[in-house]
C-alpha cells in the first residue's frame, strides 16, 4: 500500500506541475524594451549615417544564402533597397523625435533597428 500511494503522489505531483509549467509559458511575454526621445533622436542620426552600410550587408546576406553572383545582383538591388528605407525611417526618426508619431513607445520603424544588428526578436 506505500509503493501504491508513493507512485499515486508521484504521479499528481508530476501532473500538477506540468501544468502549471505549461500555463507559466503560455502567459509569458517578453517585455518591450522602452524607448525615450533620446533613444528616437540617437537612432534617427545613426540611421542616416549608416544607411549606405545595408548595400554591403545585403550582398554579403545574399551571397552567404545563395551564391556569389545573386549576391552581386540581387543582393545589390536589396541593399539599395533597405538603405532607402533606413535612410527614411532615419529621417522620420530625426524629425518626429520629440514627438509620440508613428508610435507612442516610439519603438523602430524598422527591423533590425541598426544595420548591424540581426533581424527578429530582441529579450532584454
Amino acid at each position: 500500500m506505500n509503493k501504491r500511494f508513493v507512485s499515486l503522489l508521484f504521479i499528481f505531483f508530476f501532473a500538477f506541475s506540468t501544468t502549471s509549467h505549461a500555463e507559466l509559458f503560455k502567459n509569458f511575454k517578453a517585455a518591450a524594451p522602452e524607448y525615450h526621445w533620446g533613444d528616437k533622436l540617437k537612432r534617427g542620426a545613426i540611421n542616416i549615417i549608416t544607411s549606405p552600410v545595408e548595400i554591403a550587408r545585403q550582398i554579403q546576406i545574399t551571397s552567404n544564402e545563395k551564391s556569389l553572383l545573386n549576391g552581386w545582383t540581387i543582393g545589390l538591388i536589396s541593399g539599395l533597397g533597405q538603405g532607402f528605407l533606413r535612410f527614411g525611417a532615419g529621417v522620420i526618426d530625426l524629425f518626429t523625435f520629440p514627438f509620440n508619431f508613428p508610435d507612442s513607445h516610439k519603438a523602430p520603424l524598422i527591423d533590425p533597428e541598426y544595420v548591424w544588428q540581426k533581424s527578429g526578436p530582441k529579450y532584454t
